[in-house]
């Protein structure tokens, strides 16, 4: 075991990983990778996902399985791939054979290209310190083979010479193919080279059994074409083939928190969930899942392992559009936009695009396709969205870096302590912050009318949009209340609703007694929710600009039956009542 052929310190990490209290057993993708081994056609595959999906972890597994100087029988023979992976009987023998065949079979050449290169000045300095490593493998993995002479400076001369010498052929593990592109360490020109030596080392090379190639960015058009046209490619935007296999499923999860019961798959979801494969399926970012499941608190990890700035350079751009269409993706809508993948080539033109006067659309596209690659948006079906409550956090606080954008950091703030306090149910506070927006929207001059109150409601109640769906004059034929508040799909079964009815120089007395008095809660029983309902009274005294507000709490089981009551209690109207009333209606006439 060496450095770089049968990496050792993959072996331990796989196993650490397999230790784990919260370990998934992901090991099916070796039935699938099995069957590519020497198909010229198909033996290159590239799989591109954002940070903390797995892709390193998957590639610990493929070194300590094919590995010839590593005994990992007692591993894999208790999982998934040692049992086959298809329910077609004659497919699954054929899988299980290749399972046992190729097992232990090949050397492993293991390469991460973001290990240790900040340490060297140049691309060719980093290059050698490879070969020297290389070399150094060959040396105690081959000890019979002592004439290193016969290596030079050249890695995949020296790999070719040593599957001649042994008459063996490799499996290829590229991680992290990207990150010389994405830091910017070298220079384009020395970013350029890196590319050939990459098509040099994989491209028609004979001593290729199969390459497993991982990275955030997905492999440019223009490299696609020529460079790295070898390569079958899956990233975030394209993968109908692998996708179960990075990040957690929806069904793995939920087996998860049957570990640890003090987190609900309810909670997992709300802030991990919201990726999606091709089909639609639900896929979660896996390092945040586990963080959550260990400490058994839902926050936000992720953002804290990655590049951040993604995001803040996407609202730094003065594109036309773009900074409300960011408010309405932090309201938990969607944008409708069309989306192609961003890619190598798009990040080593950046520079240039930049400075050009480029089409707005265009651009924004680009935008757009970048944050969906790094995993802060994700796009389905030609929606574009924030994925989670976690990543909708990193956005909120992207807006506070910005002068201009500090209006909505504040909204988002202070709309985030109004829901918190009308939940908690604390209307001295409710209506200090009412008090408080109403000096920042209305104006001197301004005519305070129902229509400017509902105004202060919406920017109060701005953050609600990612929990609620907000519905304004909804009711009965009674009668409509100004604002409904239902919790969203997911949470009807624990959401709370908010009633909420406005009053100008009147008291929020009235304004509760009107709710019950039309029974605007009347419809509720036939929408299925089982949560609480919260009635709101609020009135604004235009003189002084003062606020008064009043809740009252109850279960939807008893509004829908304070409803019944008031159906059973309304007299049924009488024939004598009726008549008079037509007779007064033609008198009339």
């Amino acid at each position: 075991m060496g450095i770089i052929i049968d990496n050792d310190a993959m072996r331990v990490k796989y196993e650490s990983i397999i230790t784990q209290e919260y370990f998934v057993d992901k090991s099916n993708i070796i039935n699938k990778f099995n069957k590519l081994i020497n198909h010229d056609n198909s033996k290159y595959v590239c799989i591109t996902k954002p940070r903390r999906f797995g892709k390193t972890s998957i590639a610990a597994m493929l070194v300590t399985y094919y590995s010839k100087g590593i005994d990992s029988k007692k591993i894999f023979d208790n999982f998934k791939v040692s049992k086959g992976l298809s329910s077609d009987e004659t497919k699954k023998q054929l899988e299980i054979k290749q399972y046992e065949e190729y097992h232990g079979k090949y050397y492993t050449l293991y390469f991460d290209f973001s290990y240790n290169v900040d340490k060297f000045e140049s691309l060719n300095e980093y290059l050698a310190s490879i070969n020297d490593k290389l070399k150094y493998d060959i040396k105690n993995t081959f000890p019979n083979y002592s004439v290193l002479e016969d290596f030079g400076s050249i890695i995949n001369d020296n790999l070719l010479i040593l599957s001649s010498k042994i008459k063996e052929k490799f499996i290829v593990i590229i991680d992290e193919w990207d990150y010389i592109i994405a830091n910017n360490k070298f220079s384009s020109e020395e970013q350029r080279k890196y590319l050939s030596f990459l098509k040099d080392l994989i491209k028609d090379q004979p001593y290729n059994a199969f390459v497993y190639m991982t990275g955030i960015l997905p492999i440019a058009k223009q490299l696609s074409q020529s460079t790295l046209n070898c390569f079958t490619e899956y990233s975030i935007l394209e993968d109908d083939k692998y996708y179960q296999y990075f990040g957690f499923t929806g069904k793995e999860v939920k087996e998860l928190c049957k570990i640890n019961p003090k987190l609900k798959y309810k909670e997992i979801c709300n802030w991990y969930n919201g990726y999606k494969a091709y089909n639609g399926d639900p896929i979660f970012n896996t390092w945040s899942v586990i963080s959550a499941l260990q400490y058994s608190s839902i926050k936000s990890y992720w953002t804290d392992t990655g590049r951040v700035d993604e995001i803040f350079q996407m609202i730094n751009f003065d594109i036309d559009g773009i900074k409300k269409e960011i408010i309405k993706l932090i309201k938990g809508n969607e944008i409708s936009i069309n989306l192609e993948k961003y890619g190598t080539n798009e990040l080593l033109n950046e520079e240039t695009n930049n400075t050009n006067n480029e089409n707005n659309d265009a651009m924004k596209e680009d935008i757009y396709s970048k944050m969906v690659t790094f995993g802060y948006l994700t796009y389905y079906k030609g929606k574009l969205s924030i994925p989670n409550n976690e990543l909708k956090e990193r956005f909120i606080k992207a807006l506070k870096k910005r002068k201009d954008m500090k209006f909505y950091y504040d909204l988002i703030t202070n709309s985030r302590k109004m829901l918190k306090m009308t939940l908690k149910k604390n209307t001295e506070e409710m209506c200090k912050i009412l008090e408080e927006e109403h000096l920042n929207i209305i104006k001197p001059g301004d005519k305070m009318d129902h229509g400017n109150l509902k105004r202060i409601i919406e920017h109060v109640y701005f953050i609600a949009n990612i929990t609620h769906d907000i519905k304004e004059e909804e009711g009965n034929e009674k009668g409509n209340s100004d604002i409904f508040f239902y919790p969203k799909m997911g949470n009807r079964k624990n959401g709370t609703i908010f009633i909420v009815e406005l009053k100008l120089n009147k008291s929020a007395e009235i304004a509760i007694k009107q709710i019950h008095e039309k029974v605007y809660y009347y419809n509720l029983k036939d929408k299925k929710y089982s949560g609480k309902v919260l009635l709101i009274g609020i009135n604004c005294e235009t003189a002084t600009k003062k606020y008064t507000c009043k809740i009252e709490e109850y279960n939807v089981d008893q509004i829908i039956k304070k409803t019944e009551k008031k159906r059973k209690s309304k007299p049924a109207p009488d024939s004598n009542d009726i008549k008079k009333k037509l007779r007064s209606s033609k008198k009339g006439k």
